[in-house]
């Protein structure tokens, strides 16, 4: 916990002190706090924070800052409308999808859902196309089990190079998704899509600084990866 907050300290205040470059999208705001420690890197924000109530509390956070857009949506496959789960741990693992019965955390009653709200959802890249973004520098998602399953409506954008670097919470392949009901968010599963144009950079949990591979918990589902853009052979 020490260790992440210290590296979300270095990431802001290398932030501010960089020159800002290009668009960064980041999907699962929660409450801001790795978002903080780097959007003033970049020229516009787009962030996307499911819960109504985490919303309210960051457009008021960020609400002096001119390249911050915040939305209120469900960034899945699709636009309309969604249900959405609110966890119990302050909302940190709320989710389209409900728990599995055998992970771990919901076994033990760590973790539970308390109430489904219905919000509206957007198709990510019809959002992007929109606004007329051709190229993202930095892509960031945390979105409890949907990870792989938004990121492949990306695809065009990933097959193009049009993505400069991507990370992402990713399921062990050898516990799989912590949701039911939602479609797989394998790490075999982030390497069948992106490792044409893509070589994986780091891992372990929270912010992420490329050449690190942390290891995470033996016992743990999830983890983070980054990925960044191959240098192109032409």
């Amino acid at each position: 916990m020490l260790q992440n907050i210290l590296k979300r300290l270095r990431s802001k205040i290398k932030s501010i002190l960089s020159p800002r470059k290009g668009v960064l999208v980041y999907v699962g705001l929660h409450k801001g706090a790795s978002f903080d420690a780097v959007f003033r890197a970049y020229e516009v924000c787009y962030g996307f924070e499911a819960n109504p109530e985490l919303y309210k509390k960051l457009k008021k956070r960020f609400k002096k800052h001119s390249n911050v857009h915040i939305f209120n949506v469900a960034v899945t496959d699709q636009d309309g409308e969604i249900d959405f789960n609110i966890s119990s741990n302050k909302g940190a693992s709320s989710s389209v999808g409900q728990f599995r019965e055998d992970w771990v955390n919901f076994r033990s009653g760590e973790v539970r859902m308390i109430k489904t709200i219905r919000i509206p959802s957007i198709n990510l890249l019809d959002f992007l196309q929109k606004r007329g973004v051709k190229h993202i520098e930095s892509y960031v998602s945390d979105i409890q089990g949907m990870d792989l399953e938004v990121l492949k409506t990306l695809k065009p954008l990933i097959d193009n190079r049009q993505i400069s670097d991507i990370t992402c919470e990713v399921s062990k392949d050898e516990f799989g998704n912590i949701y039911k009901d939602v479609p797989e968010n394998s790490e075999s599963g982030f390497k069948q899509l992106l490792n044409e144009n893509y070589e994986c950079v780091a891992r372990g949990w929270g912010v992420l600084d490329d050449g690190e591979f942390n290891e995470v918990p033996e016992g743990s589902w999830e983890m983070d990866c980054k990925w960044r853009l191959r240098q192109s052979t032409l």
